[in-house]
């Protein structure tokens, strides 16, 4: 491999270590994210967040969502936690579109309350109300 591509190279990544204790975790970005955790000499871990436009594995359906986020169970809460205090000033972190709980229900719960004050900026838009003056949405009947 050519000294310039080495950094374009996809890294190895395997899952982080299982631990007893699994969060779940609330994700509002469309596309999810990869938690990445690197260590020298190390395959780097690697946790993917369900993002509000990911589909099922194996399937043509959306995941299900709360209150606009998307949640990924079982998830070691060690790594999530050191994640986390790695990635704070991630703008994901810092506007709360990344959260979670280690009970399902309070996830729910969380995602509820979040609902309308959480935007991540690539929210669907509603066509009957963009909030932009002198748009118009189109009347398929014309």
């Amino acid at each position: 491999m050519a000294a310039g591509n080495r950094h374009n190279a996809a890294p190895h990544t395997v899952a982080p270590k299982t631990t007893k204790e699994v969060v779940a975790v609330g994700c509002k970005l469309p596309h999810g994210i990869h938690m990445d955790m690197r260590q020298v000499g190390m395959p780097t871990e690697r946790v993917t967040l369900k993002g509000t436009n990911s589909l099922q594995a194996g399937a043509i359906q959306r995941i299900s969502m709360i209150g606009g986020f998307a949640v990924t169970e079982g998830v070691p809460k060690e790594f999530f936690d050191a994640w986390m205090k790695n990635n704070r000033e991630h703008p994901a972190v810092k506007n709360g579109l990344i959260f979670h709980h280690k009970q399902l229900a309070s996830v729910v719960d969380m995602g509820k309350e979040r609902e309308k004050e959480v935007r991540s900026g690539l929210d669907p838009i509603d066509p009957k109300n963009t909030g932009v003056k002198g748009v118009e949405t189109r009347n398929d009947m014309d």
